[in-house]
């Protein structure tokens, strides 16, 4: 397991927490890029009655979901969940640090991973988790930054880069390399091995290296 250097742990969790709630103008303004993603997720299965959001963070993309009858998530890092709002901490119906504690029967219509996926360590067994919380006809709707694409890099570069800097004066970089330990094509070629891909979309333009975004929808594979 990676560890930061010191002067970025003392400073990390402020940090995420400020990220999350968008408390700089350069957070808010990749802030208005990323709508785009939570569209896209929102509008994929937009009439499925029971959601899990997997690091649903401080629940900012739950605004975003209108006709489910149930809402679970999971997020390691509680202190993301106490800065969500109370109008949307009412919506969720279960909180769970891990998709492990997540009963065995429990079945959804739509998984979410929004900006989540590139964090994972070990890809394989939260897609094997994922198949099994799945129904047969569900969608796993999947949203992942370009990493590894120079549009992405110049992207954190001249927004968050910008401000991390500005604020602690320490490079973003080492935060994203520590953050980021899968880039696209790693996890595309994760998702094809448990999921049949449906469709796939790129934010601004569907080109490798200049794309931001990809926005990635998926079945369950029927053998």
């Amino acid at each position: 397991m990676k560890k930061l250097p010191k002067k970025y742990q003392k400073i990390y969790k402020e940090f995420y927490k400020n990220y999350s709630s968008a408390n700089s103008f350069f957070r808010r303004i990749s802030l208005l890029v990323e709508k785009w993603y939570h569209l896209q997720a929102a509008n994929a299965y937009p009439k499925a009655d029971k959601i899990l959001e997997i690091g649903a963070g401080n629940l900012n993309h739950l605004k975003f979901e209108k006709n489910f009858k149930q809402y679970d998530v999971i997020e390691p890092k509680n202190y993301l969940l106490e800065i969500a709002s109370l109008k949307n901490k009412k919506k969720v119906n279960n909180e769970y640090a891990d998709i492990k504690l997540i009963p065995k029967n429990s079945k959804y219509d739509k998984i979410i991973a929004i900006a989540v996926i590139e964090h994972i360590e070990n890809l394989e067994l939260l897609f094997s988790e994922i198949n099994i919380h799945l129904k047969k006809e569900g969608k796993l709707v999947i949203e992942i930054p370009a990493e590894g694409e120079f549009l992405w890099w110049l992207g954190w570069r001249m927004t968050t880069g910008i401000g991390f800097w500005l604020k602690y004066k320490l490079d973003y970089g080492v935060i994203m390399k520590y953050e980021h330990v899968n880039n696209a094509k790693i996890i595309l070629n994760k998702i094809e091995k448990f999921f049949k891909i449906e469709k796939i979309k790129s934010f601004p333009l569907n080109i490798k290296h200049a794309r931001l975004y990809i926005h990635i929808v998926c079945s369950k594979k029927h053998f």
